[in-house]
């Protein structure tokens, strides 16, 4: 399906005829272009319309003849252009296409942008591009894991990181007067609860680039909250989470339990907040003790508990099950039938309750 394209270049406002899709081509010295597509597939899943070229890895690599027949072939397409070095020989053998009306080149290329421009519609703008430019140049920090990140320019400052940002009837519902402070209300009952969360999956690295990257979007997550046990007592931990988290998304890492108080909270109903456990087993507690969950996942689990590989239940590579782990999906699966495996939104969703009944 052909679309209409609107995109603005270097300052003036352009009205394409139609093209057929968006296109992207990774053109570095060496193998970065091919290491780089990999690691951004593995964040946000694998895209057909990405081309690599790795230019002079041998020395009779012609690059000018491959850039003429990649151009050649998606004339008709809509070209965002990444190379490494803004003199480098690539970009400079690349800047004549860049003035044809349907290239965008970008130059400096990093993992962030790359994703972003991955990710986003086919009528991406230039103008929307450079705000994902300007996001990345906030992310590109020297880290300090003693005092929070060096920077003053990035969305986290040290003590935002050291403190946390907490969901409380300020953050989960800005509408709610303030008022004096208040004793701590006694741990509620978990039966019957009417608690709504948005989403709940279990990920054994929590918040990492998936994650933060593609899940917060898909679900337009406006927070997180980790219930672990081990990564809510380990500061270090906590910090390094803190530090994936999105801009303008607040998060809490909290131990399960104290989670699960925090989630039925009728206030915390009213964030679309995604819950990230380890386990399965965390997360059928937690599914046993709320009301109603939209979307449930599996992604990731089982990879870094320390026991071998042989005394598991293989579902996939990222998700490979104890036997205690297995009962507890079993569990899970019948509370919640559309309790589904999918690494990331691009990725096929399976049903849970289809793959165990193959197995069976």
């Amino acid at each position: 399906m052909s679309i209409k394209v609107r995109y603005i270049t270097k300052g003036k406002e352009y009205r394409r005829s139609e093209y057929q899709m968006k296109q992207i081509l990774i053109a570095t010295h060496g193998k970065m272009a091919s290491g780089i597509r990999y690691t951004a597939e593995l964040i946000v899943g694998k895209m057909a319309e990405i081309t690599t070229i790795d230019a002079y890895v041998t020395p009779e690599d012609n690059v000018e003849k491959k850039f003429e027949e990649y151009f050649a072939q998606h004339e008709n397409d809509r070209i965002f252009v990444f190379t490494d070095i803004m003199g480098g020989s690539v970009n400079q053998k690349l800047l004549g296409y860049s003035q044809k009306e349907n290239v965008t080149l970008i130059t400096g290329t990093n993992l962030p942008v790359l994703m972003q421009v991955m990710m986003a519609d086919d009528d991406v703008t230039e103008e929307e591009i450079q705000e994902f430019i300007d996001d990345a140049r906030e992310e590109l920090q020297v880290v300090d894991l003693g005092g929070g990140k060096k920077s003053t320019a990035g969305k986290h400052d040290a003590e935002s990181i050291a403190q946390g940002e907490k969901i409380t009837a300020q953050t989960a519902a800005p509408d709610v007067e303030k008022s004096a402070p208040k004793k701590a209300p006694a741990p509620q009952s978990y039966d019957n609860s009417t608690a709504k969360i948005t989403a709940l999956r279990v990920d054994d690295r929590l918040i990492h680039g998936q994650v933060a990257m593609t899940w917060t979007k898909q679900l337009a997550v406006q927070g997180i909250v980790v219930a672990n046990d081990e990564a809510a007592n380990d500061n270090t931990q906590k910090m390094a989470l803190k530090m994936a988290v999105p801009g303008g998304i607040k998060s809490l890492i909290k131990p399960v339990d104290e989670a699960i108080r925090i989630l039925n909270n009728p206030k915390a109903s009213r964030m679309r907040i995604l819950v990230l456990t380890r386990t399965v087993k965390d997360a059928l507690k937690i599914r046993q003790s709320v009301g109603e969950i939209g979307f449930l996942n599996v992604g990731n689990t089982g990879r870094f508990d320390g026991i071998d590989v042989s005394e598991k239940l293989v579902l996939t590579p990222t998700i490979m099950l104890t036997k205690a782990e297995q009962q507890a999906l079993k569990d899970l699966v019948a509370l919640e039938p559309k309790t589904c495996m999918q690494q990331v939104p691009n990725d096929e969703q399976k049903l849970v309750k289809d793959v165990l009944d193959k197995l069976n």
